[in-house]
């Protein structure tokens, strides 16, 4: 007996293009990341639900605010001699040289990002894991044009998983909570 599998459909919702908003995380302050493949969810087996990210108390996102529809992502996925892997590459751009883009990356060397982003549909994702993250390349240029290109990139063993939601209040809700053990009333 043979059935067929059908994926995809010539009536899809419409699609929007490019990334629209990006966070990066320091992945040294990503305590835990509850991922399908290590935990997995019989429900959803690629998307990371809100609660399943830990990290250390006073966290510091950054928001890489682009210019709108110049954020580009791309994943491709390639196998060697010790299986498949993921390359994964968010390309933008900043006008001109900026001054608080290459201090924040002089001051940031060897860091790896894990990165929660959104597309202009509006689905959000994770890149990087709480064991591999993303690095940052920057390039300046100043020719005909005046511009600051920048690179985030990553080679994982699995791929980008779909987040619940992008909402930061959702992700990292403020709690009066702690998992030290007290008689307190509110610990």
């Amino acid at each position: 007996m043979v059935t067929t599998q059908n994926i995809g459909a010539i009536d899809q919702d419409s699609n929007a293009a490019y990334v629209r908003a990006l966070y990066l995380l320091n992945r040294s302050q990503l305590e835990g990341l509850l991922d399908p493949v290590r935990f997995p969810n019989p429900i959803n087996t690629l998307t990371v639900p809100v609660n399943a990210l830990t990290v250390m108390v006073g966290t510091q996102l950054t928001k890489l605010d682009f210019l709108p529809r110049s954020c580009t992502f791309n994943e491709s996925r390639g196998r060697d001699a010790n299986g498949y892997y993921y390359d994964v590459q968010f390309l933008t751009e900043f006008p001109k040289d900026r001054y608080d883009v290459v201090r924040w990356l002089m001051g940031t060397p060897f860091q790896e990002y894990v990165a929660l982003w959104e597309d202009f549909n509006g689905t959000a994702y994770i890149t990087g894991t709480d064991e591999i993250g993303l690095e940052v390349q920057l390039s300046r240029t100043v020719g005909a044009r005046n511009v600051i290109p920048l690179s985030i990139t990553g080679r994982f063993v699995t791929p980008t998983y779909y987040l619940e939601s992008i909402d930061l209040a959702e992700l990292f809700p403020e709690a009066d909570f702690s998992f030290h053990f007290s008689l307190q009333f509110n610990s």
